[in-house]
């Protein structure tokens, strides 16, 4: 390969999907998901993955390589404006369960949806056409009579926008809560401070006809909907259509609102099955469906259920090998020469006596995500320009910068969750690697403590913290502790041991949960590499490395 100069501002790509499309397209690495999403036959619809493990690049892939798609965005939806309604604020207040209204509202926006991507609808003209033919395939059949009321009451706004839809829903339900009421409810004021004026006596009385109204909601009729829309719109073996959804994990509603909704959809992506040429997939982070299933859990509430329609995406070393590998391939093709060009033309060779490459010391340092890789390899370019090569110093002074990035993106991915991760990271601060439990007591979680208290009450290890400081507290520093280690586990922050025999457990690599009894038993615990370098972390393997090997370890 001929000699080349790094150029400044070189990546290997960009750390959001939307921007990354570019090099998606010829740089996608397939773990084995995207054929089981794909089939319309398998239930598989829901990718599950952490911040930057790949979930946005596979929708887009589904969408390049389908002939039939539609992206869908929370975002366009206008839940806030559902949020901020009187309606549904006065349904909050007197505790009326409106889990169903969501559903209706998901299935009403999902057919509306795959509707405009069979007979591409977007303007009225388009609506008459498709009705006056659906109306052909009713015929005198009752049952489909019954569907077609509902296109007919919704029918000339079917091309509508999605916001518009749900605007249009929302307004109708109402109109029907108030013809519930009835005369001796007249006078009662639709809206949050309504609600508040109510009797008990009153709340109760409206609950019930409310709970009537939101339960009869068309949910027969839109279930003969499918039926209609199986046997006639998508009946055709040789096409297919998908639904995509992405950005679900953004600040598109509060997160009681939010929860309810994904729950909801979740429950109509099952539904929607009863349409064989279709497939609703969905991206969703782990840690945000764990959220949905904690907030919406009802009597008779069965996990397992769900299993078949999740796709967990994990990375193995392998995987990310071929990701980086293509990418640098791609990357230098397009900027500096026509001929391939390997990882290990640009990156270092192994140092003497080390048994990984620069790509392994590379993937050690990730939660094991594309990601993370990326950033690490574009910090590693950052340095390198204006070189030929990218040397081990290089890598070692471009690792202080992506673990400082790494652990701020680490605070902002679990602020829902944890909202005081910033103080609570903190009792690991210099830390020797591998510590026990012990290591963690004393002066260290004084100090941990006093910051933590003072931080969102919200945050778990807050409220572990203050219930350790209140008057005749039984809470001890044990227990504050544990609560703290299994925050920082659940995050990917650290790996334990539970005993000399094991080996560490990860949440990204094994369970993503450890519980209370299992964080009692650890034997040891370790800081991922990952975070060291931004957290000072020391290594007790450095106290034995040769004075060379110390002073290398210092400059970089």
């Amino acid at each position: 390969m001929d000699v080349i100069t790094i150029k400044k501002g070189l990546k290997i790509g960009e750390l959001d999907a939307e921007a990354d499309f570019d090099l998606l397209k010829s740089c996608f690495v397939d773990n084995g998901q995207l054929e089981n999403l794909l089939d319309i036959k398998s239930p598989a619809s829901i990718i599950l993955g952490r911040t930057g493990s790949g979930k946005s690049a596979l929708l887009y892939k589904i969408s390049l390589d389908v002939e039939h798609s539609a992206m869908l965005d929370p975002n366009d939806i206008s839940i806030r404006f559902l949020e901020h309604s009187n309606i549904i604020q006065f349904f909050n207040e007197i505790n009326v369960k409106l889990d169903l209204f969501y559903r209706i509202l998901w299935r009403h926006i999902l057919t509306v949806e795959l509707l405009k991507l069979r007979y591409s609808l977007k303007n009225k003209s388009d609506n008459d056409t498709f009705l006056s033919r659906f109306n052909q395939w009713v015929g005198r059949d009752s049952v489909k009579k019954r569907a077609f009321e509902y296109f007919s009451e919704w029918g000339d706004r079917f091309w509508l926008e999605t916001d518009e839809q749900l605007q249009e829903l929302t307004t109708k339900l109402t109109k029907d809560i108030k013809a519930k009421l009835g005369s001796k409810f007249s006078g009662v004021d639709i809206s949050l401070e309504g609600a508040r004026s109510l009797s008990e006596e009153v709340r109760s009385e409206i609950r019930s006809l409310a709970t009537q109204v939101v339960s009869g909601i068309q949910i027969k009729r839109l279930n003969e909907v499918l039926e209609l829309l199986s046997d006639f719109a998508f009946n055709d073996r040789q096409k297919r259509y998908y639904i995509l959804i992405d950005k679900l994990d953004e600040d598109w509603a509060e997160t009681e609102t939010r929860c309810r909704f994904i729950r909801a959809l979740i429950e109509e992506t099952k539904s929607l099955r009863k349409i064989p040429q279709v497939k609703v997939v969905t991206a969703l982070r782990r840690d945000l469906l764990d959220l949905v299933f904690d907030r919406t859990r009802d009597s008779g509430f069965q996990e397992e259920k769900y299993e078949a329609y999740l796709v967990p995406l994990i990375w193995s070393k392998e995987d990310l090998k071929n990701l980086l590998s293509a990418r640098v391939n791609e990357v230098y093709r397009r900027q500096y020469t026509s001929g391939a060009v390997r990882f290990i033309d640009i990156f270092p060779n192994p140092k003497k006596g080390a048994t990984g490459e620069a790509i392994d010391y590379i993937i050690e340092r990730t939660l094991f995500r594309p990601r993370d890789a990326i950033q690490f390899c574009n910090e590693c370019f950052l340095i390198a320009a204006d070189r030929n090569r990218i040397s081990w110093r290089a890598i070692y002074a471009a690792e202080v910068n992506y673990s400082t990035k790494r652990l701020k993106s680490l605070k902002e991915e679990w602020s829902e969750f944890y909202p005081a991760l910033e103080a609570t990271v903190e009792i690991l601060r210099g830390v020797v690697n591998p510590f026990t439990r012990s290591n963690l007591l004393g002066k260290r979680l004084e100090e941990a403590a006093l910051e933590i208290h003072e931080d969102d009450p919200r945050d778990p290890c807050v409220k572990s913290v203050k219930k350790f400081f209140e008057p005749k507290s039984k809470v001890t520093e044990a227990e504050i502790v544990s609560q703290i280690l299994i925050c920082l586990y659940h995050t990917g922050m650290i790996g334990v041991k539970m005993s000399t025999l094991d080996t560490f457990v990860w949440s990204h690599i094994d369970q993503p949960r450890i519980s209370k009894s299992e964080v009692k038993r650890a034997n040891q615990i370790v800081v991922h590499k990952m975070f060291r370098r931004a957290l000072e972390i020391n290594d007790t393997k450095s106290f034995h490395a040769s004075p060379k090997t110390q002073r290398l370890k210092k400059t970089y």
